[in-house]
């Protein structure tokens, strides 16, 4: 009979635990979804700032490149000798190419350090950065 009485509040106590135990489990998974859900959208924030940084670069690249062209086209009004322009986007520069009317077959083709004269030598072509 003692037993009898102890049985219905034993099962009431184990029933509470294995509840309690069971809405425990759900608050901790519940939790790490926010945070699982919580890293993701860093992520995503971060890849946005990327590729939004990256959209940039190019636009700049583009703006730079068709201002070379522009400065490439100035030059030609003033000088007759203009044979081309690029950006350099490495060391974010514009270079224009002149041809130099003085050379002559036999000259060196680039301008630059002559390693054997220890000279500086103008070549066919020349450049000047912007």
């Amino acid at each position: 009979m003692k037993n009898e009485k102890l049985i219905i509040p034993a099962a009431i106590i184990i029933a509470a635990l294995i509840l309690s135990i069971g809405y425990f489990a759900v608050q901790v998974q519940k939790q790490n979804s926010i945070e699982r859900q919580q890293r993701i959208e860093l992520e995503q924030e971060k890849a946005d700032k990327a590729a939004q940084r990256e959209q940039e670069q190019k636009e700049y690249v583009v703006k730079r490149k068709k201002d070379c062209y522009e400065l490439e086209q100035s030059e030609r009004k003033k000088y007759n000798n203009v044979d081309g322009s690029f950006y350099d986007e490495e060391n974010d520069v514009c270079k224009v190419r002149y041809e130099n009317k003085n050379w002559r077959e036999g000259d060196p083709f680039l301008s630059g350090w002559n390693e054997e004269t220890q000279k500086y030598e103008e070549g066919k072509y020349f450049t000047n950065e912007f």
